[in-house]
């Protein structure tokens, strides 16, 4: 429930939300000080205005960018994202010193996390990151699943949708409950607090 989240991925949350309400994909991150500070937090912001490649305005990518590495040591700091990083996010996480980061659900479709263990230069860098495994995974991927069901309706391929069922399969009845009745898009119009749209996701 939302209630027994940690302020760090309450945070990070909010940020999958504000996405979906403006089109994107839902995926948010927060950044985190060694003291528990917030640092910043940001979203996938592909279907926002004003943004130039869709293709890569990722939620950890997009907080990287605007990191200041002169005042900001990454070093000790943890990032949270609500999906696991893709191979551009988690290139990008290596490279910028993210040597913490905390994922709430797997990407089957194109998570990277795996590359900490056999590739060798990431081997070299002690790198903590960490699948968080309850239930902020089945609601991720519930609400991801949902986007994922707009462009199927749309003539999209189902690759994407169903590696996430495949990998949790109560995501599927989740998903097309919702998406029957366009509840999420009803949610958004009347701007519902994610709070109450976490608790609603796992109430189904």
């Amino acid at each position: 429930m939302w209630s027994d989240l940690s302020r760090e991925w309450k945070i990070a949350f909010s940020e999958v939300w504000t996405a979906f309400k403006n089109g994107s994909t839902p995926i948010g991150a927060a950044l985190f000080d060694k003291s528990g500070n917030l640092v910043t937090s940001d979203r996938n912001r592909a279907n926002e205005e004003g943004t130039l490649n869709k293709r890569t305005s990722h939620a950890e990518a997009n907080i990287l960018h605007n990191i200041d590495t002169k005042i900001h040591d990454l070093h000790e700091m943890t990032l949270y994202s609500t999906m696991e990083p893709c191979p551009m996010c988690m290139g990008t996480c290596v490279m910028a010193g993210v040597r913490h980061l905390r994922f709430a659900a797997r990407d089957p479709y194109c998570g990277f996390t795996y590359l900490k263990d056999t590739e060798p230069y990431f081997k070299t860098k002690n790198l903590d990151y960490t699948f968080v495994d309850d239930e902020m995974e089945l609601v991720q991927l519930a609400i991801q699943s949902y986007h994922e069901l707009r462009y199927m309706e749309q003539g999209a391929s189902d690759k994407v949708y169903r590696t996430f069922y495949e990998l949790v399969p109560k995501v599927k009845e989740i998903a097309e409950k919702l998406y029957a009745e366009k509840i999420l898009d009803g949610f958004a119009k009347v701007d519902k607090p994610f709070s109450e749209v976490y608790d609603y996701i796992l109430s189904l």
